[in-house]
């Protein structure tokens, strides 16, 4: 796995989805994320899987193991999730901290059916996606809005100024962030999130266990992420068992709560059980 991992999570979870485009038991189709990488990262993602470098040890190998693994698992979920809300009503898709998504034009469910799409990130990551789809495509295509926002600071009402319509049955997407927030944090988005769902709307997001974010041995190479994470200045700060996780969005007044494991997506999916079942989960919820 020798391959020089970007500054940012988020451009890093790009990479895995990159990396999956060239396994050979391939089962997530992303014609389009390799705009986001140069030439020489997209060579190296061809042999990402393959490679085996004798300096990195085995904890954090099993560790890379599993984050792959789990990115792919949880992308095709919510793919899954995106589709069946879109298929019963949805009308507008909000996907918040949406780093180097690539559902706009992955999922025709989206196309087919007019959505709007509105996808809010950091400045710089939003800066970054719109210039390479005008270099790509010539312009932004009319229904997808690229909101710049930083959760620990901006009112996410902001999103009410791209044309964002609170009334309409929207599906909510919150992936991939959650634990790199404080828990105040957290719970202001799920209550602005809850308070704005209508009728007909649906939530899907990730979060993590709270031994995601300490040293511990049941983590296999949780110190090599724990490491990798502060130096780039993106420490996991908040997890929370499922069952508190149930508990505390049904007290927010999220309903029909469902919550699985990264091994529960893996046997749903690969019919076979090799991950963990206590580090990554993927919530689902009504209003």
């Amino acid at each position: 796995m020798n391959i020089e991992w970007p500054s940012t999570t988020n451009k890093g979870t790009a990479l895995l989805r990159l990396a999956h485009q060239f396994d050979c038991s391939r089962f997530l189709i992303d014609g389009y994320v390799a705009w986001f990488f140069h030439p020489e990262t997209i060579e190296a993602a061809k042999h990402f899987l393959a490679s085996d470098d004798a300096e990195i040890q085995p904890a954090a190998r099993e560790f890379t193991r599993i984050a792959y693994c789990y990115t792919i698992l949880r992308e095709m979920r919510i793919d899954d999730s995106i589709t069946s809300s879109i298929t019963s009503g949805c009308r507008q898709l909000l996907l918040l901290g949406a780093g180097y998504d690539t559902r706009f034009f992955r999922l025709a469910v989206i196309r087919d059916n007019s959505v709007d799409t509105f996808e809010v990130d950091l400045p710089e990551t939003i800066t970054e996606k719109a210039a390479v789809f005008r270099a790509r495509l010539g312009s932004l295509p009319s229904r997808l809005h690229l909101v710049p926002m930083d959760f620990n600071s901006d009112a996410l009402s902001g999103i009410f100024n791209h044309g964002f319509n609170p009334a309409l049955p929207t599906a909510y997407v919150w992936q991939g962030v959650s634990y790199y927030l404080p828990q105040a944090t957290v719970s202001r988005v799920l209550d602005f999130i809850q308070s704005h769902m209508a009728c007909g709307s649906t939530f899907v997001f990730d979060f993590c266990s709270p031994l995601m974010t300490y040293p511990n041995d049941k983590i296999p190479g949780i110190r090599f992420n724990i490491d990798r994470l502060n130096k780039i200045r993106e420490p996991y700060l908040f997890g929370m068992e499922p069952a508190e996780m149930t508990s505390w969005l049904s007290g927010k007044g999220f309903r029909h709560v469902h919550i699985e494991s990264q091994a529960e997506l893996e046997a749903a999916t690969m019919h076979a059980t090799t991950l963990p079942d206590h580090m990554w989960y993927v919530a689902t919820a009504t209003t």
